[in-house]
């Protein structure tokens, strides 16, 4: 097994969507290299979506990523209507959620209809994880559970489309709490 006990960069962006890119030499000082190469093993930090890659042998590879995102009472009442990009798209890669929690911040009342949350990628017609927890009469925070259901016809990852947050079947009435949507996630390359 060879390792190498140096210490490598890790590198960072500022810039929504930035991926980290292999180089066309090995050698980051023979001027060929642009800001966003990585050396095999290099982390490469994307602070503005909240994203680590890094390389290895097949090339670049997202670890993993997370996002968190409050909707106030008045948007949740449009969930449906007008669904909430908690991640953006970025280019040739498709969004997969491993995990999603809500946390429902308790005003007056609970929501009373269409109480059934979603991730779901734009342009799908399966959500990736979901539940009926935005009727809670009392502060809570919950996980989502994951929509393993699909068909031959359904779709839940499609590459180049963000990830929205949205109600299932109408737009939710009576509500007035406002929501915080936790989702942790990983980029596959298309």
């Amino acid at each position: 097994m060879a390792t190498q006990d140096s210490r490598i960069k890790i590198k960072r962006s500022t810039v929504t969507a930035t991926v980290p890119t292999v180089p066309s030499s090995n050698d980051h000082t023979d001027g060929t290299w642009i800001a966003t190469d990585i050396y095999k093993g290099e982390l490469f930090f994307n602070q503005a979506d909240g994203v680590l890659w890094s390389r290895d042998d097949s090339g670049v590879v997202c670890l993993g990523g997370s996002a968190s995102l409050t909707i106030a009472s008045a948007d949740v009442l449009t969930l449906n209507t007008t669904p909430i990009t908690i991640v953006g798209a970025v280019a040739g890669y498709a969004i997969e959620v491993v995990s999603a929690s809500v946390k429902i911040d308790f005003n007056t009342h609970a929501y009373a209809t269409n109480t059934f949350i979603q991730l779901i990628v734009n342009g799908a017609t399966t959500a990736q994880y979901g539940g009926g927890i935005l009727n809670a009469t009392v502060a809570t925070t919950k996980k989502l559970p994951e929509i393993s259901t699909t068909s031959a016809t359904t779709t839940q990852l499609i590459t180049n489309a963000a990830l929205e947050v949205s109600t299932l079947t109408g737009n939710p009435t009576a509500g007035d709490s406002d929501i915080t949507v936790y989702v942790n996630y990983r980029l596959i390359p298309a």
